[in-house]
């Protein structure tokens, strides 16, 4: 199974990103299950609809809609973690010092795709490589 990360699923949606073209193509090139964890969901809702990251964001109704649209298309699984993932925080620190603050956000990601087995990770952010359990494939590269 390979996860697609918040900023894929958001070069996915909005055509005018510059990652648009390498994320599409990239995403329809993998043959494997797609699945993305409910953090992400979360994550690219509030992006879409955020007027400081977009000069005209997009309404909560349209974003649901447009979002649900995308995983049927992709057929991409959402993910959840165990209700005790926070107790995993630990050990992950402990491969990486001083996680801290919005961090606690990717580990919580990286923690729920080790829960489920999922080894590979479609993403534009390197933050995701100090996590030794996950391989990073980035648009332009791997796929």
């Amino acid at each position: 199974m390979t996860a697609i990360d918040t900023n894929i699923l958001v070069g996915l949606i909005v055509s005018s990103s510059r990652f648009h073209v390498e994320v599409v193509n990239g995403v329809g090139n993998i043959e494997d299950e797609l699945c993305t964890t409910s953090t992400n969901i979360g994550e690219v809702l509030r992006l879409l609809t955020h007027p400081k990251v977009f000069q005209k964001p997009i309404e909560l109704e349209k974003a649901v809609t447009t979002l649900g649209e995308l995983l049927a298309a992709y057929d991409i699984r959402i993910l959840d973690e165990d209700i005790d993932w926070w107790k995993s925080l630990i050990e992950v620190e402990k491969n990486n010092r001083g996680l801290r603050g919005n961090e606690i956000f990717d580990a919580k990601i990286a923690i729920c795709l080790r829960q489920h087995g999922v080894k590979r990770l479609y993403t534009l952010d390197s933050d995701f490589k100090k996590y030794p359990f996950l391989q990073c494939i980035k648009p332009l590269t791997s796929i």
